[in-house]
């Protein structure tokens, strides 16, 4: 039989595979028929409180076994999961609740008590020691309930997920993924990195996005073991990929620069990392050094260079033999999709000549969501592709000769940090808002361990600088870490620009770099 979502494929596992263990963290573990059996009563129960197909549920919770259980419970019960980090800022998760119109949000003892105070109408559970609390009534509900009713009733492209990704104009914007979209992930990325039931995948990347979702999805597809780690010093990190044998490592160029930090990294213990079959990188460009630390520990290990956009999850990928030649490219097409650069006219671009990365084929989400406006800017029917919605990136690429693709910048001149996409506007509203600061200029300096710096140029009402130790207070109380500046600069007054009266940018960028030389 034909199945299409990831669901589907868990409930008709074999009674061989139904056995074998799905998920492990720290000491506990649980096998797939367990996890099946305890999504679906989970789902029940949702369903039971009230959740309608097309329902929002919202999943603000730690990395866990039961946040595993939470987002397939809200795929089972036909509802539209909305993962929400727990550690984004307080109007962030206001933002994301009131945006998504969602009916439930399920969380822990992290945030229950400040998430509950958002609004009346919000339907609250706190999961907590393997427990759903109800505020309102005050009951408990074990997962296992004794119903196992399968009520899962949607079509492939009926909506899965709604992801939130910073966008342009500063506030997070939600991505809607279908349940066609999530399985196709999960397959085409099988086919090209191999994955197979005997792998034991590592989870050191967050449930919240679709890269680390993608590791839950591809563990269900393949039978395969996923052995959920909380990174805290590089060390352990190795010793527990030592200790279990693990196969596979999903990691991101932040999380590379901390696993060999000189500080915590000690390079004289000599782990034994052969297990490792592949290592698959995402989120940014891998400098250098991080491919040189990747290879010497990791000798025996194919390494695949991925690169893709929350909008249709992933596009492109450097085969492992090209990793030496083209280092700095970013591959070619992922199986099932074609990959064009794009001028403004639409026209192909020439090998070496810049244009708009676009995407055609598997994978592409379904648009933003209550975001009519940006969605037909973004996903687009052009005349060569009549009918067929496209992925305009907003990334600028270009190509060698052989069709190697490299990354140039962002159009829209976002910034990323930590693996996690800012925009400018979204630091300089906040600043602006700031008693006696007249405005401000944000931008990014490339720094391969993190994505960018975050620079911050201001100007003030009475020409007099601020008390920088005072600013920086403020932002690391009203900004994420990763958007708090790492260098702040002032300047007397910001030029203009002579046709439109606005401030004149790349004046003020200029400016700034010069003063960090």
């Amino acid at each position: 039989m034909n199945y299409f979502s990831i669901p589907q494929i868990l409930e008709n596992l074999n009674h061989e595979s139904q056995d074998k263990i799905a998920v492990i963290h720290d000491s506990r573990k649980i096998s797939f028929k367990d996890l099946y059996h305890q999504a679906i009563s989970l789902s029940n129960f949702l369903v039971q409180a009230g959740i309608k197909k097309g329902d929002r549920v919202g999943i603000c919770m730690n990395k866990s076994i039961d946040q595993v259980i939470v987002i397939l419970a809200g795929l089972y019960s036909n509802s539209i999961f909305v993962p929400i980090l727990p550690n984004l800022k307080h109007d962030n998760i206001k933002h994301i609740i009131s945006d998504s119109g969602m009916k439930m949000i399920v969380t822990d003892s992290m945030r229950f008590k400040e998430i509950k105070g958002f609004s009346n109408d919000l339907e609250i559970f706190n999961v907590d020691n393997n427990l759903i609390e109800g505020i309102d009534n005050n009951k408990k509900w074990r997962f296992r309930l004794k119903n196992l009713d399968n009520v899962f009733d949607c079509i492939s492209e009926d909506p899965a997920a709604i992801i939130y990704s910073s966008g342009s104009t500063g506030r997070p914007k939600g991505i809607v993924v279908s349940h066609k979209n999530i399985y196709d992930g999960a397959k085409i990325v099988t086919n090209y990195l191999g994955t197979n039931e005997d792998d034991k995948i590592i989870a050191v990347l967050s449930f919240n996005f679709d890269y680390g979702l993608n590791q839950i999805w591809q563990t269900i597809l393949n039978c395969s073991t996923l052995y959920i780690y909380d990174l805290l010093l590089p060390n352990d990190f190795f010793s527990f990929v030592e200790r279990n044998k693990i196969t596979v490592l999903p990691l991101m160029p932040v999380i590379i620069s901390r696993l060999f930090d000189k500080r915590f990294f000690n390079s004289k213990i000599n782990f034994d990392l052969s297990s490792v079959r592949y290592i698959s990188t995402s989120g940014g460009k891998v400098s250098s050094e991080m491919l040189d630390n990747l290879k010497r520990h990791f000798s025996h290990s194919k390494l695949f260079l991925m690169y893709g956009l929350t909008e249709a999850f992933r596009s492109t990928y450097l085969d492992p033999d090209q990793i030496e030649l083209r280092p700095n490219s970013i591959g070619k097409a992922i199986p099932e999709t074609e990959i064009y650069i794009l001028d403004d006219n639409l026209n192909d671009c020439k090998p070496e000549e810049i244009g708009e990365l676009v995407h055609r084929g598997g994978c592409i989400a379904k648009g933003y969501w209550n975001d009519e406006i940006n969605t037909k800017e973004r996903f687009r029917i052009i005349d060569r592709f009549p009918g067929e919605r496209v992925v305009f990136s907003g990334d600028l690429v270009k190509k060698d000769k052989e069709g190697f693709i490299y990354f140039v910048s962002r159009k829209d001149n976002m910034l990323k940090n930590s693996g996690i996409r800012i925009s400018p506007f979204e630091i300089e509203d906040i600043v602006d808002s700031y008693e006696g600061i007249l405005s401000s200029v944000a931008f990014g300096i490339e720094n391969l361990n993190v994505g960018h710096d975050i620079v911050l140029v201001y100007c003030t009402e009475n020409r007099n600088s601020i008390d920088q130790a005072v600013l920086i207070s403020s932002l690391k109380k009203d900004l994420p870490f990763y958007m708090v500046p790492k260098f702040i600069l002032f300047m007397e007054d910001f030029p203009i620009t002579g046709n439109q009266g606005k401030i004149d940018r790349l004046s003020v960028i200029d400016f700034a770099k010069k003063q960090l030389e």
